[in-house]
């Protein structure tokens, strides 16, 4: 009897227990998967690397950028300026870009206006690096012709009119600073071309007038006015006309005695 109570309340207790894990809410162990993990920690490794590497460069360009703004001759003699203009002026193979197949007849009056630049800007406007100084003298000669001395007209080189302003004075500026030359061009003065001893040349003769002794023109001789225009301005002016005297008459005494 015993025996038989003890199993059957050991039954009840396992019944018990197996309904209570029944109604208990059943929560699932998750599994960890490390793969999306390491995809996403390498991701933000590449990106934070790829940021770094744009702050870097971006350091280091406006670090040249300053560099060549300080001391815009240095730029032409460096690798960047070689790769992309060579041994060509920065103006050659400019082509501006206009409606139809006519090109206009003056360039632009400026490439960029406040934070709105154009489309095709010009040689100078394009390139920042290329800064206009009396010292950058290999830029400056690109703009001044071998043959002549002058400046190249902005039609030849595309230069919008703000930078072309701004070259003619820092051209002029080089020239009075001595570090571009001015030429002059070279006049053979021919002797005959400057005496009197060919032909075309003789001695003036003298005026007629002079021959005879009279005036050179007949009013600067004396002209006596007719009778009745002088008796009519008598007569207009006679209130204010002085009584004519002679002179007066000298008489001559003998000694006293």
């Amino acid at each position: 009897m015993a025996a038989s109570l003890n199993r059957s309340l050991a039954w009840r207790a396992v019944l018990g227990v197996r309904g209570a894990l029944a109604r208990a809410p059943v929560t699932v162990q998750p599994q960890w998967h490390w793969w999306p993990l390491a995809q996403v920690f390498s991701t933000e490794v590449e990106s934070q690397e790829a940021s770094n590497a744009t702050a870097t460069a971006t350091t280091a360009t406006f670090d040249t950028t300053s560099r060549y703004k300080e001391k815009p001759w240095e730029y032409l003699t460096s690798e960047e300026y070689l790769e992309t203009y060579g041994e060509r002026p920065v103006w050659a193979n400019y082509r501006r870009n206009h409606k139809g197949g006519i090109p206009p007849q003056k360039t632009r009056k400026t490439c960029i206006r406040g934070e709105k630049i154009c489309g095709n800007p010009c040689p100078i406007c394009r390139d920042q690096k290329l800064g206009l100084h009396h010292q950058n003298v290999k830029l400056l000669e690109q703009f001044i012709s071998p043959y002549t001395g002058e400046i190249l007209h902005p039609m030849r080189t595309g230069v919008c009119m703000k930078q072309q302003k701004k070259l003619t004075g820092v051209i002029g500026k080089a020239r009075d600073f001595g570090l571009l030359g001015s030429r002059v061009p070279f006049v053979d003065f021919q002797e005959e071309d400057y005496t009197n001893s060919h032909g075309a040349v003789t001695k003036t003769p003298p005026a007629p007038a002079l021959q005879t002794g009279a005036a050179w023109y007949p009013w600067y001789e004396w002209q006596q006015p007719p009778e009745q225009e002088v008796a009519l301005i008598r007569k207009i002016y006679r209130r204010y006309l002085k009584k004519e005297e002679g002179p007066a008459s000298q008489t001559t005494e003998g000694p006293s005695g």
